[in-house]
């Protein structure tokens, strides 16, 4: 015996999906332009996992480019860059 399963519709769910995704990154993306603005090169300090880093730190990753601190945790902090967040991990804090 086959079980008879219903169509689902695709259209509605990536509606709200897509919307509610879009939002957010635009969002980020004014707030990285409004944190990196104006900011001279050297104030971006290499990455480096060795180093540990607060909110606010501006950084520069070598494959990511320029990007701002906006969470630190104990190992791992999120930076804002130009394309998005992203978690990176970092030393403890001395």
């Amino acid at each position: 015996m086959s079980m008879h399963r219903p169509k689902r519709s695709s259209s509605k769910s990536s509606k709200v999906e897509q919307s509610s995704f879009l939002t957010p990154t635009a969002e980020k993306n004014t707030n990285w332009n409004a944190a990196t603005e104006g900011k001279p090169e050297s104030e971006f300090v290499p990455y480096s996992i060795k180093n540990s880093y607060t909110v606010g730190n501006l950084i520069n990753h070598p494959k990511l480019g320029n990007g701002v601190v906006v969470e630190a945790e104990a190992t791992k902090v999120a930076v804002l860059f130009e394309t998005g967040e992203r978690r990176l991990a970092h030393a403890l804090a001395s």
